[in-house]
């Protein structure tokens, strides 16, 4: 499954990189998320409850901090593998300041084995793509806080 995409922050670029980086306010972005906490500097523990038919229940996965470079530059990779599947999904995300906000850019690829793969399907995409869509939302509502 690929996604690509932009979306507008009403902040700078260096807010936003900081913001996606911060557990707590990862918690309150990302749909169904339970608990965001960092494992070592580079790794993010991802505690999430999903509501899909046949893939309902709480999952963890990790996410690696591939590469950095602030405020500009994020690379991010999503492993997970157990009941449910396994996912190992790279985002690399873009940010350049504009003169009312920053842009953020985003290109990324998602493998699926096992049940999770079901979501590989025109309805799980547009699933997947409306739960970025709130992501972007609330982060632009806690930065605008």
């Amino acid at each position: 499954m690929k996604f690509n995409g932009t979306y507008k922050f009403h902040a700078p670029s260096q807010r936003v990189f900081e913001a996606i980086l911060n557990p707590a306010v990862l918690k309150q972005c990302i749909p169904g998320c339970e608990a965001v906490e960092y494992a070592d500097e580079n790794h993010l523990k991802v505690t999430l409850s999903l509501p899909v038919p046949g893939l309902k229940g709480t999952y963890t996965a990790l996410l690696n901090i591939v590469q950095r470079q602030a405020p500009n530059l994020l690379v991010l990779q999503l492993q997970r593998q157990g009941r449910g599947g396994s996912i190992d999904a790279t985002a690399q995300i873009t940010l350049a300041d504009e003169p009312d906000g920053a842009l953020l850019s985003y290109d990324a690829n998602a493998e699926m084995s096992g049940p999770i793969a079901v979501a590989n399907n025109p309805v799980g995409q547009g699933v997947a793509k409306n739960s970025l869509s709130t992501f972007f939302k609330n982060l632009e509502k806690v930065l605008a806080a």
